[in-house]
């Protein structure tokens, strides 16, 4: 398996989490039929949570030297998560705003872990 798959994976999914948070307050101003659409989109931040926690866990099992690393992933997908579940209190925007910063820590924490397995002279300057 090639090294820091699980963290390009990781950045990739955070990273179109974070662009759909940008695009659906422009596309709900956009779109006429927004209201058919409003029962897909209630599942997509659980769709992204999803399909994001396997990737922290999965790149949470390879070695990495950093506290970084975990403090930045273990953070970025309990924050999501917590968007996600008390989404009714947030409201529309309140929820974009606090999933783009799980989403910004998630993209972190994968960068921070993928460019120490790729440079090794790199783990003495992080810790």
């Amino acid at each position: 398996m090639k090294t820091g798959l699980w963290d390009r994976i990781g950045i990739s999914l955070s990273s179109i989490c974070a662009i759909h948070c940008l695009l659906v307050p422009v596309a709900i101003a956009l779109l006429p039929l927004w209201p058919a659409f409003e029962q897909f989109h209630g599942y997509t931040h659980l769709f992204f949570f999803l399909a994001i926690a396997p990737t922290v866990i999965l790149s949470l099992q390879r070695k990495h030297e950093s506290r970084f690393v975990t403090f930045f992933l273990i953070s970025g997908v309990f924050i999501i998560f917590m968007a996600w579940y008390f989404n009714e209190y947030l409201g529309e925007y309140g929820e974009a705003g606090i999933t783009l910063i799980g989403s910004t820590l998630l993209i972190r924490g994968h960068w921070i872990n993928y460019r120490l397995k790729t440079t090794p002279k790199l783990n003495t300057i992080i810790d």
